[in-house]
């Protein structure tokens, strides 16, 4: 779109409308201008059908629009800020999942993501809310967190009255937060049977303590992420610290997405994105060593797995010119039982010595 609009009170030639400089400029509204200049255009063709063809509206002052998340249409508020709104990631890989997860989030589905550790499953969550700009309050349950946190508890204020303050439950739910749980696979019991009057559709949160019913606001949303699906860990990763969950609790969840590794050439992609001094070559030839290391870890020929956060680690240190033995020790080999190392740093060394 090159169209412009030349303003008749001062002549000065804008793009696509002249609504925000008749507002700031000549301190006219639109109406106000249609009765003295009934012939002139306020947009140009081309930029109302634009606003057409992304349902652009004003909700409460803020201007919506619809914009594609993975594939999933999604609504979108302009301008909005906010402290718990994400960072966008330029470098973030968008995959066929994440379509699901956009569109149970767009249409207020709980979503419970589940995968191994380090493949993006929280990053997704705080990215579709970067992107359509919504709040999004990241709460870990990892069984440090009790049921006063979650839900509210009564403490004496600074003119020694006795008080209830909300947790993080009623809040998000009030102020139309995403909420994300991490780790709920670890969670306190307790807690896990207080979400449940929250899962059920439109579900409200009866606070005991003062008697109050908390009913959702409309853009309150509830995700949760995982590395089991809350039977057990079958791999024996993740058997420590947590828990097999309800079933009753499991399914009330409305949509399961697995969330795996990136496929080759998307986790090299994501590599040189984010190094990009780095050479592409040694990058596929790290994502290669560890897509055979993962293969060997589900045919129980290892008991660790190479995940993406620990090949971006070792990135980062060889970006800072670190040598590749030193960088694979410290980012990898430390990390891992006696029995997985040599396995590991064999693997490498058959991938990446010549380019290492």
């Amino acid at each position: 779109m090159t169209e412009q609009l030349q303003c008749p009170l001062c002549a000065q030639s804008e793009a696509f409308t002249l609504i925000p400089h008749l507002r700031a400029e000549h301190k006219i509204e639109p109406d106000v201008f249609r009765q003295r200049f009934p012939e002139q255009p306020l947009a140009t063709a081309a930029f109302i059908e634009s606003l057409a063809r992304h349902d652009v509206c004003k909700r409460d002052d803020v201007l919506h629009y619809q914009l594609s998340v993975a594939g999933c249409p999604m609504i979108a508020r302009f301008g909005v800020e906010h402290p718990l709104i994400p960072e966008p990631d330029p470098t973030f890989v968008w995959t066929e999942p994440a379509r699901d997860v956009a569109e149970a989030i767009e249409h207020n589905e709980r979503v419970f993501l589940y995968g191994p550790s380090g493949t993006g499953k929280s990053s997704l969550v705080r990215q579709i809310g970067a992107t359509v700009k919504r709040p999004v309050r990241r709460v870990s349950l990892n069984g440090e967190t009790s049921v006063a946190d979650f839900i509210g508890h009564w403490t004496v204020n600074a003119d020694r009255q006795t008080v209830f303050v909300a947790g993080l439950l009623p809040q998000a739910m009030q102020a139309g937060h995403i909420l994300q749980l991490d780790e709920v696979d670890a969670m306190q019991p307790e807690v896990g049977f207080i979400l449940q009057q929250v899962l059920e559709p439109g579900g409200h949160l009866l606070l005991t303590d003062i008697g109050e019913d908390i009913a959702p606001h409309p853009d309150f949303r509830l995700v949760a992420t995982a590395n089991t699906l809350g039977f057990g860990s079958d791999s024996g990763l993740y058997a420590s610290g947590t828990n097999v969950l309800n079933f009753s609790w499991l399914d009330r969840w409305d949509v399961v997405v697995h969330i795996d590794y990136l496929p080759a050439d998307q986790e090299a992609g994501l590599l040189h994105a984010r190094h990009r001094t780095l050479d592409p070559a040694l990058l596929k030839c790290m994502v290669a060593a560890a897509g055979d290391l993962r293969k060997a870890h589900a045919a129980e020929e290892l008991t660790t797995v190479l995940t993406t956060r620990r090949l971006l680690a070792l990135c980062a240190r060889l970006e800072r010119g670190n040598n590749f033995g030193r960088a694979l020790g410290v980012c990898v080999l430390n990390k891992v039982p006696d029995e997985d190392r040599k396995v590991i740093a064999e693997t490498f060394d058959h991938h990446v010595g010549p380019s290492a």
